[in-house]
This record gives C-alpha cells, structure tokens and sequence, in this order.
C-alpha cells in the first residue's frame, strides 16, 4: 500500500470512537425499522394497484410477487458488490431511499397512464400471447426497479456500521430484525389505518414520505471522512476471496439460506390456505396472518444472538433448530384442528382490534411454534457465516440475503403451484417439515466438530415423527367442516384458495369456497337461471350476451335457452371454478362450458371489459361477495364505467347484488356508484325468498324501460318454448318483481363513491363481517320486506307501469310476506296468497308449458 493511501486512510480508522459507532448504529436501528415499514406498506400498495390492473388471477399474483422477490434478491446480490466499491455508503443509501419513493410515481399514476392499453389490445389481443407478455412487463416495469434498490439497504449498511466491537452475529441480527419488525408496523399502519383515512394513493404518498424521511436520516450518517474500505488490506483481501465460485465455507451458508427462504416460503403459503378455513373471508383477515408471520420472524431474528450465547454458537444449535422445525411444521395442521374443533376456536370479536387481537391469538397457537423455529434457521445460518469465516463486519452477507430472497420466491412459486394441489394443504405441510428434517441430518452429517449422540438420536427421532405425520395423522384430516355433513367430490388448493366441490342433503350440488362460502347450488338453480333470463327479457333483441362469473355455469348457462342469442361469453377468474362447472355441473348448465355457442374465458371481469369496448348487448354481473378480498372491486365505478363502454347501443348490463350480505350504508354506496354511471336504472327482486333475497341493478345504456318490448320478448320465449320459467315468460311475472326506478331522491347521501383507491366496500363489508354480530343489518327476513314494501310505495308515484301491470309490484310484495309467514308458520299465509293470486292473471298461473317448480318461494304452487 502506498504512503498516500495509509495517510488517507488513518484518519478513518483513529474516527472509529465506539460511542459515536453505537450512537450511529441505534439511529441506524431506527432507520432500518422505518425502511422496513415503507417495504411492506409498499408491497401491499403496489399488489392492490398492480391487480387493480391487470386483474386479481392467480398468474396475475404470481407476477407481482415474483417481481417483488426477485428484485429485492438481485438488489441485495447488486448491494454486495456494492458495498466493496463504495466510499460513502450512507450518502448511496440515503439516494436509494429517495430513489424508492421516486421509483414508486409509476405505481402512484398507474391508473393515469394505463388506462388506454386494454382498449388498444382488445379481448382477442387479451386471449393471445401478447396478454400474459404484457402483464409481465408492467409488473416488471412497476415493482422490479424499486424493489431492487429496497435490495441495498442491509449488504451497504451492515459493512458501514459493523466495525469495532459491533459484529454481524449480534448487531447485524438486531438490525435485521429491526427491519423485520418494522416491517409488521408498516402493514399493520396501512391496511388497518393508512387505506382507510387516506385511500390507495393518499396511503402510497405516505409511504413514499416514510421513504424520504429515511432518506435525511441516511443522509445525516454521512458525516466524516470517505470510508474506502476496499483499501484496507483485511476487505482486498476478502474481495479477492470472494470474487469467482463461493468457496467451501461460502457454499455451506449459501445452500441453507436459500433453503430457509424456499422452506419458510412454503410453510408460510401452505399456513395462509389453512387459517383462512376458519378465519372470516375479507381483506383483514390475511392481512392479520401476514402480520402474524413477519412478527415471528423478526422475534426469531432478535432473540437469535441470546439462544447463540446460551446454547453454544450457531453452527452446534443449526441442526437442532432445524429437526424442530420439521417437526414442529409437520405438526401444525393437527394444533389447527385441535384448536378450530375442540379448543376455543377463534372466538367472535365485538371491534375490529378485537378480531385481529383473537386471530393473532390463534395462528401464534398453531403455527407459532413452527415458524418461529423455522424463523430461527436464516439468523442462525447469518451468525454461522459471521463466526465460522471471521466475518464480523458482514462482508459476504448480501450473497446469503440474494439467494434467501431468491429461495423464498422459488418455496411460493411451487407450494401455488405444486405443493398444494397435488398434495392438499396439511401434506404440503408434512412434507416442508420432512424437508427441514432431512436439511437438519444432512448440516449434522455435515459438521467438522465432534459430533453428540443426541443430535444423531434427535435427527431419526424428528424424521420418524413426521413420516408418522405424513403416512397416518395428516392423511386423514379433512379441509371442510366435517360438521357440515358435505360429501366431497373434489377438492383443490391453490393460488385461488381451497376450491370444493360437495353434495349435501339440502342444498345438493355445490361449490365450497375455503370452507366458508357456497358458489351456488342445484337447489337453487331455477333462481340462478333465472339471473340470465330476466336481463335478456328486458333487451328487444339481445344477439350477443356476457356474464361476469361462471360458478356452477347454471347462470350463463340458461342464456342458451333463448334462441335468438348467437353468442355467450362467460368469464370467470379461477380455473380450478370453470373445471368444476364443466365436470360437475353440465346436466344443469346446459354445458355451457365447451358448448359451440359459448365461450368460457379465464379472465378477470375487470380487465376484460376494459379491453371489450362495444361488443355485447347484454351484460349479466353475477352476486360478489362484498366482502371477499378484491371481489368488491367489481362494484367500483372504474369498473361499472368499463361495462357501459362494452355495451352497444341499446345495451343493458344488470348487476345482481346477494342483499342479504348487504347493510343498507354498504347498498346505498353500491346503488349511488352505479347510478353514476348509468342514470337510468331500474331494480328488480330475484323471488320472493325472505331469507336469502337478492336484487337486480339494471342499468339501460342510452334507451329507457319499454314493457312494451318485454311483452314482445315474452311472447317470443313462449313460442320458442325453451325458456320455461313461469315468471318469466309473461310480463306480468317481471312486473311482479319489479321494484321500480333508481332516482337520486330516492338514496341518502353516501359521500364518496366506491372506487379503486378507496375500497368503501370492501373495507366497510369486511369490518360488518369479523365484528359484532354480522348479519344483524343485513337485508333479509322483516328488514327485507321494508325495503321491497318502501320501494312499492315509491313505484306508485312514479306511474312507469302501464295500467294493467301497475297492480303486480304489489302482489310481488304480498308473495313475499307469505314466503316469510309460511316459514314462521303463521295462519294468515292463505290469505296473502290469495290476495295476490286475485292480481295475476289466470292464464300465467295456469300456463301449461311452464315448469311450475321454478316458483321462487314458498309455499310452492300447487
């Protein structure tokens, strides 16, 4: 070295006064908790926005984490070289922060700037290679950049701070965990908080604001001369080292970091899919399981160097921790199933605090002792490398961050994809646990140091446990309530969740949802078809039909019941649903899946109708769970403005809305949405079911409602005989459903509309559904009966109806109180009917061609 470089460098070294070291590492701490923060606030954001986008499938979500992943891993791989390079590594650090938030404009203006691209590629553009190659490059384009610079932070800090009595093993831990931990308080802030006050775009500028507070904080660190520590002998020595191949004591860490990220990552899937058997469907309630494994991680971090100091260094304690992992993981759906069917459960929550405090509770009770342990495996393997190669400074860490991160996306990827529906959830479980077993024997075999008999003992002991596991205990436990008396027919998990299809003595034929909710029924199929043919009635001359959701495909289906329909396109988002229908389901659906006149596309109905500008004359929106995690950004005015676009002139698109999932706040923000965008609209009932009604929003594009054209359009079903329905074939039927028109006077100022960025809906139906008594304001039983009595009473002063149909609403109402007073047995049932058979004609209650099984309530007609 020359005399230059030593007098360049001496004065850097004499600086390295420890209490300004330690002052600088807890601000570091701090910061890296902050950084953290926005990390994880922004992948939520950025996943909201992107499938807002490009639709909620399950390849969609695999893009964005993908994207995610890969760039934190490249990052961190960038980072490490970065780091041997670098003079100032906190002014390059404070530039990333800055350059995050910059970064993240794109996401911020996304709907600004993209809204032209689906128009411009078109349905079949959509269908063709071009759809999947340019999802890919907006994912890539939006999240890669800024999640690579997010890669930076710990392999530049660790080296820039990790100096004199701070090491990689105890200092470098807690500073991961900090970033870790931070990480818990940036999710909880934004989903609970952030998107609530603020909406998507007011939330993303929060974060970005975190990023470039972060920023000025980096940027005070930088105080003091240059740090070229690439010039001191000891770090070009290590540079040289570590150019080329990993060598042999290199190559050990690297295997088992990334195997940690590809185990927990699996683990972590396969976790989600099982507590959300139980756990209320709705945004909050993944959200609180995420949270849930980020924490454990990060207390796993922190507590790492104690359980090094007590238990005699990471390399002795690495085997032992990853036998118990196995164990512990393979082990987790039997604690599951002992807590949700003979322990408490997770008990009903009067707030919203309460239900994340009690779901909190339950996944620490079940899957805490597995993914703490496994959490255990990274720290370890990082204190392993700052030991075992002398590396105190964590020279070589970003390598282990790299390629844990590139394992984590690999464990996701094949648990989605693989793992879960070959295996079913408590096998993919089983087997990640025999995996963390055979890891543990093989570091164990392994080891230079002499090794104990009960490490030996303890390997075979964890493999035999869970080979027990995987061949006898978790075979045989089940995904569905076996409570619930369903005969399973078949059943996959997957991206999508756990889809089933089941028979049951009530309710037949149906599709179960992660155990929680039916996607239709043969029970009710005449009211499912009669979803299609009300709309279709409603059009003079409807050619060309679509319908947003498939589920059993009974609704699409009785579009082919009309013969003047030449085409229908049925799009549904979860393949594992359009294989059900087509398999289970076809002497109901009129096999519509596969049928000539059909097509079935696997799409999101969102990004779909973006791309179909003036292709259908009726559009047919199936009932969405309001509270379904993304599933209300189907009653978002972007979308229902999308919809209108696709029609043609003379177009209707109908919206049907399951009002017993539905509070009157949660219906008034619907209702006022789609008003907005098409001011002429009119509301029918779907029957006269009490306990489960359900209304449809039909909105007509450029022309009014014509009975006159339902009477037409009556009389042609009549004579071409395959609509059998007996409502339906004669405008009085419609007339009897009829509930009105949809005027501005006749809603209650809602505030902002359901949109994208705030997510009224959704975050609204979600915090009815897990607090309190859910279902108390819904619309059903006498509540329902005020609406449909409330809006009769409207009816008769606006005068639509012509004269002989104005007297039908009112015997649809007293339909109605009889299905409600049959059910409660009450003696006053015959005399409801017979007042509202006094109202409808002879000829339709008596029409010979009609099915008269198809009567929608109770009592059924004789």
């Amino acid at each position: 070295m020359s005399q230059k470089q030593v007098a360049y460098i001496k004065p850097v070294v004499e600086a390295e006064d420890p209490l300004v070291l330690r002052r600088r590492y807890r601000w570091l701490l701090v910061l890296a908790a902050c950084g953290g923060a926005a990390a994880l606030g922004h992948q939520l954001l950025w996943t909201r926005r992107l499938l807002d986008l490009l639709g909620a499938g399950s390849e969609a979500s695999a893009r964005v984490f993908g994207c995610f992943f890969l760039g934190l891993a490249l990052g961190a791989a960038v980072g490490e070289i970065l780091a041997r390079r670098v003079r100032r590594p906190w002014r390059l650090l404070a530039v990333a922060e800055a350059g995050i938030a910059l970064l993240s404009v794109p996401a911020l203006l996304l709907p600004a700037w993209t809204g032209w691209i689906w128009p411009a590629l078109g349905p079949e553009g959509l269908l063709s290679a071009a759809g999947p190659v340019l999802k890919f490059l907006l994912s890539f384009a939006v999240i890669f950049p800024p999640a690579f610079v997010m890669g930076w932070f710990l392999p530049l800090a660790a080296p820039a701070i990790l100096r004199g009595p701070l090491e990689l093993g105890r200092h470098g831990l807690m500073l991961y965990a900090c970033n870790t931990l931070g990480g818990v308080l940036g999710l909880a802030v934004v989903a609970l908080l952030a998107l609530q006050w603020f909406g998507a775009q007011g939330a993303m500028l929060t974060v970005m604001a975190v990023n470039l507070c972060v920023a000025v904080g980096l940027w005070r660190l930088d105080r003091g001369p240059e740090q070229p520590a690439a010039n001191l002998p000891a770090a070009r020595e290590d540079a040289r080292r570590d150019r080329g191949p990993p060598s042999p004591t290199l190559r050990a860490p690297l295997l088992l970091s990334a195997f940690s990220g590809f185990a927990i990552l699996a683990a972590e899937v396969a976790a989600l899919e099982l507590v959300m058997l139980v756990a209320p469907l709705s945004f909050y309630a993944p959200a609180a399981i995420l949270i849930t494994v980020i924490l454990l991680l990060g207390a796993a971090a922190a507590v790492t160097p104690l359980l090094e100091r007590k238990f005699g260094g990471a390399e002795r304690l690495l085997p032992t921790i990853l036998i118990l992992s196995g164990v512990a993981t393979a082990a987790a759906p039997l604690l599951f199933f002992a807590l949700a069917l003979h322990g408490p459960g997770l008990p009903p929550a009067a707030t919203l605090t309460q239900f994340l405090a009690n779901l909190l509770v339950f996944c620490l009770l079940c899957l805490g002792p597995g993914l703490f342990l496994a959490g255990l495996v990274f720290p370890l393997t990082t204190a392993w490398l700052g030991t075992h190669r002398g590396n105190r400074s964590g020279r070589s860490w970003g390598w282990l961050l790299a390629v844990n991160g590139a394992g984590g996306w690999l464990g996701a990827e094949l648990a989605y994809r693989l793992f879960l529906p070959a295996f079913g959830i408590h096998l993919t479980l089983g087997g990640v646990g025999l995996l963390y077993v055979l890891a543990g024997a093989a570091v164990y075999a392994a080891q230079s140091r002499p090794r104990r008999t009960s490490d030996g003992a303890l390997a075979l002991g964890g493999g035999l446990v869970v080979l027990l596991l995987l061949t006898v205990w978790l075979r045989g436990l089940p995904v569905t309530n076996p409570h619930q008396n369903f005969t399973i027919l078949r059943e996959q998990t997957g991206r999508e969740g756990t889809i089933a299809v089941v028979e049951h003595p009530q309710l037949g034929r149906a599709i179960l949802v992660s155990n929680q909710y039916i996607l239709g029924s043969t029970q009710v199929h005449h009211d499912q078809a009669r979803q299609a043919h009300l709309p279709l009635l409603l059009h003079p001359a409807p050619r060309e039909a679509a319908f947003i959701g498939v589920a059993t495909g009974i609704t699409p289906g009785a579009a082919l019941d009309h013969a003047g329909v030449d085409s229908i396109t049925a799009v549904e988002l979860s393949g594992n649903v359009l294989a059900a229908a087509r398999d289970f389901f076809d002497d109901h659906n009129r096999g519509v899946v596969g049928h000539p006149r059909a097509v079935a596309v696997r799409e999101d109905g969102r990004t779909w109708f973006a791309a179909a500008r003036g292709r259908y004359d009726v559009v047919v929106g199936d009932l969405f769970l309001p509270w379904g995690p993304g599933e209300a950004r189907l009653y978002s005015v972007e979308h229902f403005m999308n919809v209108r676009r696709s029609l043609r002139s003379g177009g209707i698109f109908c919206q049907w809305l399951a009002m017993y999932q539905l509070t009157p706040e949660q219906f008034e923000i619907i209702a006022a949405t789609f008003r907005e965008v098409f001011p002429e609209t009119h509301l029918f009932a779907g029957g006269f079911r009490h306990q489960s009604p359900i209304l449809a929003l039909v909105g007509f594009a450029d022309t009014p409602l014509d009975w006159d054209v339902v009477a037409d359009r009556c009389r042609e079903e009549r004579a071409a005989g395959g609509v059998r329905d007996l409502l339906m074939r004669h405008p009085e039927g419609l007339a009897t459903l009829y509930l009105g028109p949809l005027r501005s006077e006749d809603l209650a100022p809602v505030g902002p509309l359901n949109t994208l960025g705030n997510l009224r809906v959704e975050l609204d139906a979600g915090r009815e559904r897990v607090t309190g008594n859910p279902g108390a304001k819904y619309f059903y039983g006498s509540r329902w009966l005020e609406f449909a009595g409330r809006r009769e009473s409207l009816l008769g002063e606006t005068g639509l109806l012509p004269d002989h149909l104005a007297p039908h609403p009112r015997a649809g109402r007293l339909l109605m109180e009889a299905d409600l007073a049959w059910h409660r047995e009450l003696p006053q049932t015959a005399d409801l009917l017979r007042e509202a058979f006094r109202i409808l004609p002879a000829t339709m209650l008596r029409d010979p061609a009609a099915d008269r099984d198809t009567w929608p309530g109770k009592p059924a007609l004789p």
